[in-house]
């Protein structure tokens, strides 16, 4: 389903995210219905044009009646104009109730007023009344792209959105026949293309769209639902010329970034120079989240005027960081990329494929998110790892993201545990994490209030709970590795039931356990699309000491599972007075396609079954 150039709700976003984060269920329910989504464009020779699009939805349940009370649309108003040709409800008796003048709001976009002087967004909010069950809604949009888009041409749509059923979805074209019009689809979509009089007329019409509902941790809808893609383009790698193009000048190195390039890089050359650069300008250049959106341009501000204001978006972190190693003799490429769950490489890549943009550094093929305040430089995340890549040079070039793999996402806790003869487990612990891992560490440590608060936070969700206190390195200091260790009590952490004694293995200050993986599993029924299942290496070693009176009486089996998307493995074993437990968790890829799914169904769940595994424990004269 597509609401192009922006035509999105703040309805169906809501309804996605809702349904996006449950299992699968046996009962399927159909919340709306489009009854019509149709997009009709007039192309112009000079690749200006006008778009009115329809749309008529049906409510048919309270959830999106109560979540559904607004349409919103945004626009560049020194590139486009938009407005409301028609907007009513339609009452189940078959009464109409038009949508008054007073009840179009046009407003600075949320992105404009995130950065005033940067983005000249609005937006126009469409306010639906009297709306219940058996409701439609129907609106027709007119957008106008009075001067041609720096990209040229693109449209595109997709299939179903959970929860919804969508019985009509066509995009329509006319163009002047001699304007190059390239299209690609995917999955059952009907194409017709006619000349006549000059003018060529494109009709895509996307299947009818029956109701799915989302899985847990699954890819985006745009790598597996029926595609529409179009653009004047003739190779994507255009996208990347284009860009460059228009972007000359905006990374010159000014006196002033100069002499703050060498403020910054000291003595410091090559990668070092570039590592000390990313990490000042991730701690002292504000991020504002506005996406790559073609219809504005995709032209970064000059670096000088980023550095004034202090903040910018994802391209204006990297013209800024451009222009400060290109005063250090440091080459720098930007890079447009989707920054998502989308993994798929699209039918056509056009220019609306990428919503992001990092640093390229070609001479030492190494690539920086500049953006990510949490992410070290040596880390690129799986969100952004084994994707289609848009370089912006003069002539373009696409390519691709190293893949994620298990090293690159290592993780090792190593806790040393003692239990008393009141039952108190007190511990301590280290940890050791690959630059990837670092970033959501560093995010759940510049995000807690305190470090104590997380060490209550993460307590609370172990099964012996506690009270402890996590130490460290600064999580905001990027030019060091992460330096972390915990101590902690948990009082009452066994359960005794007669002579016996009954130990779970202590959690503790684990910051990624097992649990975890939960989310990837699915409650009931067969997968049907593919599942993030984020490539790693998980490694947990917990050393309990024993008191003098208390002995094992039966200790975990241990585990041995490979399986085509990975491994487990665990081991149970007794250290002098001491149980150590070892465990292992790899997977091997980011993404599983749905004939794997069962095999990452036994991976996960051999780890997620093993951390409720029991020692028992009896009287050392027993």
């Amino acid at each position: 389903m597509a609401f192009q150039n922006g035509m999105i709700t703040r309805a169906l976003i809501l309804l996605a995210l809702l349904l996006g984060a449950t299992p699968a269920q046996a009962e399927i329910v159909t919340h709306a219905r489009f009854d019509r989504n149709v997009l009709e464009y007039t192309l112009h020779r000079d690749l200006t044009w006008e778009l009115e699009q329809s749309i008529d939805i049906t409510l048919l349940t309270g959830a999106m009646v109560r979540g559904f009370d607004r349409l919103a649309a945004s626009y560049y108003p020194d590139k486009q104009t938009l407005g409301v040709k028609e907007a009513w409800v339609d009452q189940p008796d078959g009464t109409r109730v038009p949508v008054p003048a007073s009840g179009m709001v046009t407003r600075q976009s949320q992105a404009a007023q995130n950065a005033p002087g940067f983005v000249s967004s609005m937006t126009i909010t469409v306010l639906l009344p009297h709306l219940r069950e058996g409701s439609r809604v129907h609106v027709v949009w007119l957008r106008t792209q009075k001067i041609p888009a720096l990209l040229g041409f693109s449209a595109y749509s997709v299939g179903a959105i959970d929860g919804i059923e969508i019985v009509t979805n066509e995009v329509h074209i006319d163009a002047p026949e001699d304007v190059t019009l390239r299209w690609a689809t995917r999955g059952a979509v009907a194409v017709q293309s006619v000349v006549a009089d000059g003018v060529r007329h494109v009709i895509a019409r996307l299947p009818h769209g029956r109701v799915r509902m989302g899985e847990r941790a699954a890819v985006s809808n745009r790598d597996f639902e029926p595609m529409f893609v179009a653009s004047s383009l003739a190779r994507p790698e255009e996208i990347g010329a284009l860009i460059y193009k228009a972007s000359e000048g905006t990374g010159t190195v000014t006196p002033e970034i100069s002499a703050l390039a060498a403020q910054i890089v000291g003595s410091a050359e090559g990668l070092d120079a570039a590592r000390a650069v990313h990490a000042w300008i991730a701690s002292n250049i504000r991020y504002i989240a506005v996406y790559l959106n073609p219809d504005d341009g995709l032209v970064p501000h000059r670096a000088s005027d980023v550095l004034k204001a202090g903040y910018g978006d994802c391209k204006d972190y990297t013209v800024l960081m451009q222009a400060l190693l290109a005063a250090r003799g440091v080459r720098v490429v930007p890079a447009i990329l989707d920054w998502g769950t989308q993994y798929a490489e699209p039918p056509l890549i056009t220019g609306y494929y990428g919503n992001h943009e990092i640093v390229y550094l070609p001479d030492y093929d190494h690539y920086v998110n500049p953006t990510d305040r949490n992410a070290p430089f040596d880390a690129l995340d799986r969100r952004l790892s084994g994707k289609a890549v848009v370089l912006v040079t003069p002539e373009g070039q696409v390519v691709h993201t190293p893949a994620s793999t298990p090293d690159a996402n290592l993780y090792r806790y190593r806790a040393q545990l003692s239990l008393d003869e009141e039952g108190t487990i007190r511990g301590t612990a280290n940890y050791k994490m690959s630059a990837n891992t670092e970033i959501g560490a560093r995010a759940a440590l510049t995000g807690a209030p305190s470090m104590e608060e997380l060490s209550r936070h993460v307590l609370n969700g172990t099964r012996e709970g506690g009270f402890g206190v996590v130490s460290g390195s600064d999580p905001r200091d990027l030019l060091r590795p992460l330096n972390l260790t915990a101590s902690w009590e948990s009082p009452m952490a066994v359960n005794r039931q007669g002579r016996e004694i009954y130990l779970r293995v202590p959690q503790g200050m684990d910051l990624f356990p097992p649990s975890l993986h939960r989310e990837k599993l699915l409650h009931v029924g067969t997968r049907t699309s593919p599942v993030l299942a984020d490539a790693a290496d998980l490694d947990w070693e917990t050393e309990i000491a024993l008191p003098a009176g208390l002995k094992p009486a039966l200790l975990p089996p241990n585990v041995d599972l490979v399986t085509a998307v990975g491994r487990y493995s665990a081991q149970y074993r007794m250290n002098g007075r001491a149980i150590m437990v070892s465990r292992n968790l790899v997977i091997d890829r980011d993404v599983v396609q749905p004939g794997d799914y069962a095999a990452l169904q036994r991976l996960l769940t051999a780890p997620v079954t093993d951390a409720r595994s029991v020692i028992v424990l009896t009287a050392a004269g027993e």
